[in-house]
């Protein structure tokens, strides 16, 4: 990967945690904003023939996967392919920390073991993601 490169990844890696940060570390209820329109949308959905399993705990759990592939893909990038792991640990600990720390400190969230397995699942797909893109490193 060429510098240039190198800096727009970090760029988009850094544009991304804060994103991820202001959405998950927030002080507002931004999530009780969400769900309502979110709840609405998929009623209507479910009248037209989506499945009831497809419900606001489905998307937040597809909104934490799409969270962290991001992550994954540019924090793998980023280190050596045959490094990979490393992110992967570094993300789950990640979504630990946030998941901590919203039980802790931030009350009005739901802290769940089931978001952490959304992130870790997003995170192993970004990681995967790079694994493809990515030439093997020669020998």
């Amino acid at each position: 990967m060429s510098e240039r490169q190198r800096r727009v990844v970090v760029g988009l890696l850094v544009a991304v945690l804060l994103v991820a940060g202001l959405l998950v570390l927030n002080p507002w209820h931004l999530q009780d904003a969400f769900d309502a329109p979110i709840s609405r949308g998929l009623d209507h959905l479910h009248q037209i023939g989506l499945p009831e399993i497809l419900n606001v705990h489905a998307a937040e759990f597809a909104a934490n996967i799409a969270l962290f592939v991001p992550l994954g893909l540019l924090g793998a990038l980023l280190v050596p392919r045959r490094r990979w792991w490393l992110v992967l640990v570094a993300l789950v600990a990640l979504s630990i920390g946030i998941e901590t720390v919203q039980a802790i400190g931030l009350p009005y969230r739901r802290s769940s073991a089931r978001d952490v397995l959304g992130n870790s699942l997003g995170a192993a797909i970004g990681v995967g993601l790079s694994l493809l893109v990515r030439r093997p490193e020669p020998a």
